[in-house]
């Protein structure tokens, strides 16, 4: 499953689509009552529909967008002419992120958490243990192994991979599946969930 897109409401629909163009969307479709944007990176999308009702300011959901570098976008907003309801600010949680609202009074996360974002260290789920190697092989081909050689063990693997490349690790699983993410998307689309059950497997390699 993937999200698709997330629609908000919108008093003043030129005033938001400015607002969002200055955050950095790409408008891709304008009508009296709707528009609806690309963001820069990822395959989701974002949309704004006009309403005549009230739209809440508390208790209503809250939008979050990543950025790079937290305090250049604060500081570009507020050129822009949009104001900041809450500076910069590292979080405990291990997130930098600014408050702002749209003209509509949503309200907006901008903020950097990389790793943190996904994988905190107080994250439930089981990472594994420190044994991971990400093989790469000729033809795009990719390899999970277990060997518990820590950073020495590409030697081992390049003699048992005739096709080898190079290879990454050692990694945990939350380690694996960000290096994946962020590198090879279609990757981890295509198979985080049995990168899940080889790590809990008795299985030593998973073809990727």
């Amino acid at each position: 499953m993937r999200l698709n897109q997330i629609t908000v409401a919108a008093t003043d629909l030129d005033a938001s689509i400015a607002f969002y163009k200055a955050l950095g969307l790409r408008l891709i479709v304008k009508s009296p009552h709707y528009a609806r944007f690309e963001l820069p990176e990822g395959e989701a999308t974002f949309s704004m529909h006009v309403t005549d009702g009230a739209i809440p300011r508390d208790n209503a959901p809250h939008l979050y967008f990543e950025v790079l570098d937290v305090d250049f976008e604060v500081s570009r907003m507020r050129l822009a002419g949009y104001a900041i309801e809450a500076a910069p600010k590292a979080q405990s949680w291990l997130w930098h992120e600014a408050w702002l609202r749209d003209p509509a009074g949503n309200r907006i996360c901008i903020y950097n958490a990389a790793d943190n974002r996904r994988y905190p260290p107080w994250r439930i789920d089981e990472p594994g243990t420190n044994n991971l190697h990400l093989v790469i092989r000729d033809g795009a081909a990719f390899a999970l192994v277990k060997h518990e050689g820590g950073e020495g063990a590409w030697r081992d693997l390049q003699a048992r991979y005739g096709d080898y490349k190079s290879s990454l690790g050692p990694f945990d699983l939350f380690d694996v599946l960000s290096v994946l993410e962020r590198d090879w998307p279609q990757l981890f689309l295509a198979h985080q969930s049995a990168i899940r059950a080889f790590v809990q497997s008795d299985e030593i390699e998973l073809s990727l």
